[in-house]
């Protein structure tokens, strides 16, 4: 049944106007759920006039916390109504009883008791695969290059991809998940009507228009705050069935989301990286503590079972890469098995391989040619293909 604009609206102002009442009478969580529950809807919660208020008082809340909540419940909606802002049309709220919530967050005890869309897209957080991908801001290239191919490998089996909207591997996931025409699904630490960061705006109007979800749990004007990040990470970790951390430094913020994934019983997956660079040292510690090594998509077919498509693409790609590796001279593998280690300049690598820079000019550009190596930032790479990913 279709709803019609105001009736949208008006689901949007008292979904606002319950989490203001509630933030403001500290009801946690959980009683927050309660309430929605036992109304049934937030219209029946706000038609409950002063003496019926007073008479059903649920059990799990104080009759004084209660009635204080329902006047600023009132107050609040009223308010929004006097504001009267325009919302953008594809902008949708949905409660933790809707039987389209996703039913992966109703299994933890910090369930919202609702969330804010937009691209009206939620069944996708109900697709029997979703695996969680974060990771650094600032990545390396051999981090951007690792996050391509699991992104692309990913939406090629049907799986839809989640991550934070942050600038970095966030991005990068959500933007190859959509290059390969797969589903993501954006979380934000701010509300909707102020997406963070504002680089990403573009990028998360493509998202909705190309069949995925933006969504918060926050006001829709909410700014990002520094207290609300950590809230985000616990959606992350959790509205997945596994959660990769593909590039991440020491005492990244991933970490955060990594324990998350742990307490809720979500398989925690981490890429190895260089033990010359400190840019997986998050990576190497997660391993250390338990996580899962991932060497490539098919290893986590453990926790997607029938994505029999992972593991044939695996098995192409490492047939691919091993014919085409033989037809390498001796001097480009042993560029290629420099670069593996760490990003190097041309002076750098001319050290390391023991080749004159002009022969390992003509060798650099033979294999960047062929795909082997890219250059960024000054420096030259391997792609993610020559680390066996």
């Amino acid at each position: 049944m279709s709803v019609s604009i105001s009736e949208k609206k008006e689901e949007l102002l008292l979904a606002q106007a319950f989490l203001l009442a509630a933030n403001k009478c500290r009801i946690s969580l959980r009683d927050r759920r309660k309430l929605i529950t036992k109304a049934a809807s937030l219209q029946n919660l706000m038609r409950q006039n002063q003496a019926a208020t007073e008479k059903e008082s649920p059990v799990f809340l104080r009759e004084d916390v209660f009635i204080n909540f329902h006047m600023s419940y009132r107050e609040a909606y009223q308010q929004l109504q006097r504001e009267n802002k325009k919302y953008p049309a594809d902008l949708t709220v949905i409660l933790c009883t809707d039987q389209a919530f996703p039913r992966r967050l109703q299994e933890i005890d910090s369930c919202p008791s609702l969330l804010f869309g937009q691209g009206e897209n939620w069944d996708i957080l109900n697709f029997p695969s979703l695996i969680s991908v974060v990771g650094s801001r600032t990545p390396s290239h051999y981090g951007m290059e690792v996050t391509r191919c699991l992104a692309r490998d990913l939406a090629q089996a049907g799986v839809v991809v989640v991550s934070g909207g942050a600038v970095g591997i966030d991005t990068l996931a959500h933007r190859h998940t959509l290059a390969a025409a797969g589903r993501t699904c954006a979380v934000l630490g701010s509300g909707l009507n102020r997406p963070y960061p504002h680089s990403n705006k573009s990028l998360f109007s493509q998202i909705c228009s190309e069949g995925g979800l933006v969504i918060s749990e926050f006001l829709l004007d909410e700014p990002p705050k520094k207290q609300n990040f950590p809230q985000r990470n616990r959606l992350i970790a959790a509205l997945a069935d596994a959660l990769v951390v593909t590039e991440a430094g020491e005492k990244s913020g991933t970490l955060i989301t990594a324990d998350f994934a742990a307490d809720y019983g979500r398989e925690v997956f981490a890429v190895p990286g260089s033990v010359f660079s400190g840019r997986s040292r998050s990576c190497h510690q997660l391993i250390k503590e338990g996580a899962s090594l991932l060497q490539g998509a098919s290893d986590l077919e453990i926790v997607l079972p029938g994505k029999s498509e992972l593991v044939l693409s695996a098995e192409e790609k490492a047939d691919a890469g091993s014919s085409g590796k033989t037809s390498l001279s001796e001097e480009e593998q042993l560029v290629l098995q420099c670069l593996c280690i760490a990003p190097a300049s041309l002076t750098d690598l001319s050290r390391r391989s023991q080749l004159p820079v002009e022969q390992l000019a003509l060798l650099l550009a033979h294999l960047r040619k062929n795909g082997y190596v890219d250059r960024a930032r000054g420096l030259y790479t391997a792609r993610a293909s020559c680390y066996n990913f």
